[in-house]
């Protein structure tokens, strides 16, 4: 069987990358571990233009949002189901920061994404007494039902292996490659965190995080739009909130912890009073670069080998434009990959 792209791996990367490629008249298959668990698995999958500690745009986000925005609306069109969820985010202001909100709104020119004037509206539960900035442009992604969703839709078209990937079963040929009954122009790795252990490219320089969150039961707290504080509390309907996240760069394991839940409901406590009932409590490894950029490109010295990954935390954003810059290098309509998110910067001598 020849395709044109193997993808190892279906998470959030994985399943972009492959929408993608579809899209232009490629053909796929995708391998995907049913024992690994996935960051997509884990992830809040919250969309926040914004970077609050320096009170400016996210890398990215002009080109990023329409990208996002149209690639899930054809997603959610393709799979016949809903998972961009566009929305507010209500960042709690502590004693004097409305000034400095405002002034930081129109000197880093924030006015597309924030609403200029802050908001005071009371909220029963809530503690806000300096009241609310109100971000404008954001909303969640449900990605786990987008990967489950997607990943019926490859089995559909047999486009879809749910097994490990065997490196020993890989051959790596001049213009091909191989692995068992396959053959394929390149094969594109899409692991996570993980790839920090693929032969080809565990020297690049990874900095996953672990990262915890919790899913509650909230009755009385009547919230519609994303709550930030040092924590975000997420609405996902029925009463239930996602309220996170933790990060730690040690024991990188997927194992929940009572110290990350503790430290979760306490910070809720000081944002939100209402009693609460713990539903859910997940643990997953971010897919992190040590410079905070995606790594994405083909292996300078094996070009059948490329590599989609680092996506990190504000994957729901950026994974879109990613995606789409790579299929269409890898289709040949495009030359060039984002220098910051190139490969390439790993191998350059200096």
């Amino acid at each position: 069987m020849k395709v044109d792209f193997i993808i190892v791996g279906q998470g959030l990367a994985g399943t972009l990358l492959a929408h993608k490629l579809i899209s232009l008249g490629k053909s796929v298959v995708v391998f995907d571990d049913p024992a690994q668990v996935k960051a997509s698995d884990v992830a809040a999958g919250l969309i926040n233009p914004i970077v609050f500690r320096r009170m400016n745009k996210s890398w990215l986000v002009d080109e990023a949002f329409p990208e996002m925005e149209s690639t899930y609306s054809a997603l959610e069109k393709l799979l016949d189901e809903q998972f961009y969820y566009p929305g507010k985010i209500l960042r709690i202001l502590h004693e004097d920061e409305s000034e400095f909100w405002k002034e930081k709104v129109f000197a880093n020119q924030l006015t597309k994404y924030i609403d200029a004037e802050t908001n005071y509206k009371s909220m029963r539960y809530i503690d806000a007494p300096h009241g609310f900035g109100v971000i404008k442009y954001a909303g969640r992604l449900d990605m786990q039902k987008l990967t489950f969703s997607y990943s019926g839709f490859l089995q559909k078209q047999q486009f879809l292996r749910k097994e490990k990937f065997n490196f020993d079963k890989l051959h790596v040929g001049i213009e091909l490659v191989s692995y068992e009954d396959l053959t394929a122009e390149k094969i594109i790795f899409c692991e996570g965190a993980s790839t920090s252990r693929n032969p080809y490219f565990e020297n690049l320089k990874f900095k996953h995080s672990k990262g915890e969150i919790l899913e509650l039961k909230i009755p009385d707290l009547h919230l519609e739009d994303i709550l930030s504080s040092n924590v975000f509390v997420m609405p996902v309907g029925n009463h239930h909130f996602k309220v996170g996240a933790t990060y730690s760069w040690d024991h990188l394991d997927e194992q929940t912890t009572e110290q990350a839940r503790t430290e979760l409901l306490y910070k809720l406590k000081n944002v939100a009073t209402a009693p609460s009932e713990i539903i859910d409590q997940k643990a997953g490894i971010r897919p992190t670069m040590h410079d905070r950029k995606p790594v994405i490109g083909l292996h300078p010295n094996f070009p059948q080998i490329g590599i989609f990954n680092g996506l990190g935390p504000k994957g729901a954003l950026l994974g879109p434009y990613f995606a789409s810059q790579f299929a269409q290098f890898l289709c040949n309509l495009s030359t060039s990959i984002l220098p910051e998110a190139d490969i390439e910067r790993y191998f350059r001598r200096k």
